[in-house]
């Protein structure tokens, strides 16, 4: 009898999405993410690694592996130079367990592109949002623009990978 194939963990992606949206809410909310949003994410990315020899998507524990090591390498200066906070090191390391390095750098730049049009629009785009989604994301007001919180652009990037690249 052979070992079957593993069965397909139904709608991970949407999980997925649904727990990185999580953490953007709160850190537009807060400017900070929940350690147990994070290492949460990371331990159970990591236990699942473990036990089934592959990331929740699909990784093979080689790929996740660089991608951990992509993770900090992207990571770790921006924390040393005091542009990233400690959690957005833990949760582009919870990428990095969860996914792929494809998802993981797809994130990224994805990222990258969603700060850079928040920078130009967000002056003229901010005063008309409504004044409750206002209060609901307020760190990503223009006045913060030097300081933005990572996490809302990293879902942006991370959900645009999830969905077309599984």
């Amino acid at each position: 009898m052979s070992a079957s194939p593993l069965p397909p963990v139904a709608h991970m992606d949407v999980v997925l999405i649904l727990w990185m949206a999580l953490c953007a809410c709160q850190d537009a909310r807060q400017k900070r993410i929940s350690n147990l949003l994070t290492l949460g994410a990371s331990a159970a990315g990591l236990l699942y690694l473990l036990g089934f020899g592959q990331t929740l998507l699909g990784a093979s524990p080689w790929q996740a592996a660089v991608a951990v090591a992509a993770a900090l390498a992207l990571s770790l200066p921006g924390y040393l130079l005091n542009r990233l906070g400690a959690a957005d090191v833990k949760l582009l390391l919870a990428v990095a367990l969860l996914g792929t390095p494809h998802t993981l750098l797809w994130s990224v730049c994805g990222a990258a592109l969603a700060v850079l049009i928040w920078t130009a629009v967000a002056g003229t785009l901010w005063p008309h949002l409504p004044a409750t989604l206002q209060r609901w994301i307020p760190m990503l007001g223009p006045q913060h623009l030097k300081r933005a919180p990572y996490a809302p652009f990293l879902f942006i990037g991370f959900a645009v990978s999830v969905l077309t690249l599984t």
